[in-house]
């Protein structure tokens, strides 16, 4: 026979036992005004003791830092490592004792420790929602400027969220993860999902447990529907971006059919050419669109799911605890007939009340686990929200920040062929509308729509810098333009002129 644990003794679940009156002994006056003390120190708006008492970590969360700068991108080996499995450097600051020092310089990551700490903080604290590893690489190419960036950008992002989780900087598998060498960190401790596998995916079928706390039930079905709908949006997206970059080889294929239509008119030449340039353009909106909208929604529904997956365990702990509950009913009803015998085996006794303060204890544990999940969750779920709220605002404004310089460039050069078009003929080229302009008038109007005093076509006048202007006004596409003119140009010059050898056969021909 097991001997009994000292922890068992608070919990009275024994049929056998007679009502007893207990008397708490009397609390020194000085212990009792020192818990005063305490209560009143850790209260705080829109916080209960019960949640502070769950919520240690959060109640002392300014005595431990941890800060880390993201400082280099490498990306070495095939063209799948590069891009699947760059090495992060990063700097660290911390005082947490958990760490054998407070700074470290030069630490180098992959993506793949990366993932091995992401996956072992999901299963490991599941009252957070750990924040997923963004996308190591960008829809701009892995050899871009922009692509470097970005990247650096969103793993700083995510050692950003990832430190204000005080629950994350106090587990020492953080240290392990920093202080462990270069290619070599796998996780030491283990992490379990109440779930995992084809269980999980049987019981994620069944109607969830009802949920007392509103705010978390009402959250789930929000972020299901964030996270269907983003990737809805991807996949429009991307279709969008598919046709645009097969329009773009359309319009290039029908500007060079321009400048071989006729070699000796200006004007189909320019236009040509111009068609041309803003095909590429258009090639070039669409390989943006997929690395600002499509890559940050990417993010978005990669740690959409996680949210939505911390939930769910949420849900079959609630479901353990129910049937933890049940197991603690029926071997308290079992003991209560063994009680009514008038033949009782002491075996059978004391099999029935290890049995029945096992499943009390189980029942305890799981009632406050969850009662510690849900009070960080309602914390968390303001926390994500902001972070959707602002990551997602951000996506956007890029998106249509980009959307409007590529815009204005196109418009820029059009209009370098509007006085091509409008010397078509002596009515200014607008005969066809039935508008007149004479061509005197046409050669002095030379000014373009975007000026250092903003657009003409807005009527909003901003003043612009002459950095800000030279961007608008010139693009990529000028030097190619200008060198086809000045070819064109000499060509004109070649055909309108006589060489040297064609001039002396001519001249040696008498025409008397």
């Amino acid at each position: 026979m097991e001997p009994y644990e000292v922890g068992d003794d608070t919990i009275d679940n024994n049929p056998f036992a007679e009502p007893v009156e207990q008397t708490e002994p009397a609390e020194p006056e000085e212990q009792r005004e020192q818990r005063q003390e305490e209560t009143e120190r850790v209260k705080e708006p829109g916080k209960s003791v019960e949640q502070v008492d769950l919520l240690p970590e959060r109640t002392k969360s300014g005595k431990y830092r941890l800060l880390v700068k993201v400082t280099a991108l490498e990306r070495v080996g095939n063209v799948t490592n590069k891009r699947e499995n760059p090495v992060v450097v990063f700097d660290v600051s911390t005082n947490v004792p958990t760490f054998r020092k407070n700074q470290h310089r030069k630490v180098r990551k992959t993506a793949d420790e990366f993932r091995q700490l992401f996956k072992y903080l999901n299963g490991a604290i599941q009252e957070s929602f750990i924040a997923s590893l963004p996308p190591t690489y960008t829809s701009l190419g892995i050899n871009n400027e922009e692509d470097y960036t970005q990247t650096m950008s969103r793993f700083q992002q995510w050692f950003n969220r990832i430190c204000d989780d005080p629950l994350v900087v106090r587990n020492e598998e953080v240290a392990f993860f920093i202080e462990s060498d270069f290619g070599s960190y796998s996780p030491i401790s283990e992490s379990r999902l109440p779930a995992s596998g084809l269980r999980r995916k049987t019981l994620k079928q069944l109607s969830p447990p009802y949920d007392e706390v509103v705010e978390l039930a009402e959250f789930r079905p929000l972020v299901k529907s964030v996270h269907w709908i983003s990737q809805e949006i991807q996949t429009k997206l991307a279709k969008v971006c598919k046709a645009r970059k097969i329009l773009a080889q359309e319009e290039n294929a029908f500007g060079q059919g321009f400048v071989a239509l006729h070699e000796d008119q200006l004007l189909y030449k320019n236009f040509g050419k111009v068609l041309t340039a803003n095909g590429d353009i258009d090639s070039i909106m669409a390989t943006l669109d997929l690395g600002t909208l499509h890559d940050g929604l990417e993010w978005i529904v990669r740690d959409s799911y996680v949210v939505k997956e911390a939930l769910t365990n949420r849900h079959l702990i609630m479901r353990d605890l129910l049937q933890a509950q049940q197991t603690s009913k029926l071997r308290q009803e079992r003991a209560r007939k063994l009680r009514a015998k008038r033949d009782i085996s002491p075996l059978k006794v004391d099999e029935a009340l290890r049995q029945l303060k096992a499943a009390s204890r189980d029942e305890n544990e799981l009632t406050v686990k969850l009662q510690r999940i849900t009070a960080n969750m309602c914390i968390e779920k303001t926390l994500w929200l902001s972070w959707f709220e602002n990551y997602l605002s951000s996506s956007i404004r890029d998106y249509t920040m980009r959307k409007i310089e590529y815009e204005r460039k196109k418009l820029s050069l059009l209009e370098r062929i509007r006085s091509d078009v409008r010397r078509a003929d002596t009515k200014g080229g607008l005969s066809r509308l039935g508008r007149e302009a004479s061509l005197s008038k046409i050669k002095q109007d030379r000014q373009l729509s975007q000026t250092l005093d903003g657009d003409n076509w807005t009527g909003e006048i901003r003043r612009r810098s002459q950095g800000q202007f030279d961007k608008l006004s010139q693009t990529e596409f000028d030097k190619t333009l200008n060198l086809q003119e000045q070819t064109n140009q000499t060509d004109l010059h070649d055909k309108s002129s006589l060489d040297a050898r064609h001039a002396a056969i001519m001249l040696g021909l008498p025409t008397f």
